[in-house]
This record gives C-alpha cells, structure tokens and sequence, in this order.
C-alpha cells in the first residue's frame, strides 16, 4: 500500500488494483468512481473553482461536483407527484436564443391548469426573467418545470415547492 493523492481527492493508504484508483471507495457511495468529461466555460469554471476555495469543505472539483450530483438526487426524492403541491418556477434565459421564446410560450400553454400567474421582467437586451406561480399535482407540475428547464437557452432555473396540500391541512 502506497499513500498519494488520487482522483477521490483524499490522501489515504488503500491498495492499488491495475485499473489505478477506480477501486477507491472514498466517496461513501461504495461503488467503483467513473471518470467523465465536462465542458464548461472558462469564466463558469473559474467561479465555480472560487466557490470551491471559499467553502473550504471540498477537497477538490471532482467531490464538488459529486456533491451537486448528490444534492440534485435528494432533490429528486423529495418530489411528491400523488400530492397537491403550490410553488414557483423561476427562470433566467436568453430570448435570441433560436425559437426559445415560442418553445416556452407552446409549453406554457399545455400547463394552463397548473400556471396561476406568470411575471416576466427584461434584464437587459438578451437575458429575460420569468417567473411562474404554479398549484396542482405535483406529476404535473414537476413535468411542466422540467420541460421549461430543459430548453435550450434557459441558463437558470429553479422549481421551489412551497407546500403541499398535506403541509398546509387542507
């Protein structure tokens, strides 16, 4: 056993199999660590490398990134599809990007149940902010928000759940 530095970002003593650091359980999921690619902006990477320094409870990029992927996960469970949920869907896109404006107004349009009011404000000369408020069944209303959030164009965007009908005692 050797002690270095390898790609779970923990200088530890564990055994080297010939697939290097592949059977390195660091990351508490006990599965084996799949090396992946992804390309971002320079001026995304710098502030997300920023981020990393300033919360100084992350080794390195690869846990910040697994722990975004394991927030994102937790997200996903807490969804309740069966019940009545009330929330807003907030979203930051660029209008000139391709049809993005007519794809959002089509979707919208297959949700008009679940959309109570929308607010849309221009940032500036590209970037736009809508804002919806939205109630029904959770199914839906997570369907509608991924639908928006998958768009080509939309840089930002976020689902928060304000209640359900068995939070509120209805």
């Amino acid at each position: 056993m050797a002690e270095h530095e390898h790609c779970c970002g923990y200088e530890h003593e564990h055994p080297h199999g010939a697939d290097g650091d592949a059977g390195c359980h660091c990351s508490g999921s006990g599965s084996e660590l799949v090396r992946f690619s992804v390309t971002a902006p320079d001026d995304l990477l710098r502030r997300f490398d920023e981020q990393i320094g300033r919360r100084g409870d992350v080794a390195n990029r690869s846990e910040a990134v697994r722990d975004l992927i394991r927030a994102s996960i937790a997200k996903e469970q807490m969804r309740t599809p069966d019940e009545h949920v009330i929330g807003s869907l907030t979203m930051i896109y660029d209008h000139h990007t391709g049809d993005l404006t007519r794809r959002l107004d089509e979707v919208q349009h297959d949700y008009t149940d679940e959309i109570v009011s929308t607010m849309h404000v221009h940032l500036d000369h590209h970037n736009c902010l809508e804002i919806l408020a939205l109630k029904g069944r959770g199914e839906r209303v997570y369907e509608l928000a991924d639908r928006l959030l998958g768009l080509r164009g939309v840089k930002h965007g976020e689902l928060t759940c304000a209640a359900t009908k068995q939070s509120l005692g209805l």
